[in-house]
């Protein structure tokens, strides 16, 4: 995976340097999740209300009080999104 990748959501959007929240709009199956859309936010409390007020209980926050916390807390999820328990505990939460 390239340095420019990191930095980047799942659906090839650049996080910005003032973002401080990512809400990724998924579809899941049987097999994976997929993120469809993303939309970045310079407030965590505006991602909050967003992902509150989504229609989509596949949907995933992502926060960070910095820039970087929200770097690290986008790795963390796009790992656990790889995994079977993970993905077999979101089927079983919706």
């Amino acid at each position: 995976m390239g340095s420019d990748r990191l930095l980047q959501t799942l659906d090839g959007i650049e996080v910005e340097l003032t973002t401080r929240g990512i809400l990724y709009i998924c579809k899941l199956s049987e097999i994976d999740i997929k993120v469809i859309g993303s939309i970045q936010f310079e407030s965590s409390f505006d991602a909050l209300n967003a992902y509150a007020n989504t229609r989509n209980p596949e949907s995933q926050l992502i926060t960070g009080k910095t820039y970087d916390e929200l770097i690290k807390n986008m790795h963390t999820l796009h790992g656990m999104m790889g995994k079977e328990s993970w993905l077999h505990m979101l089927r079983e939460s919706i």
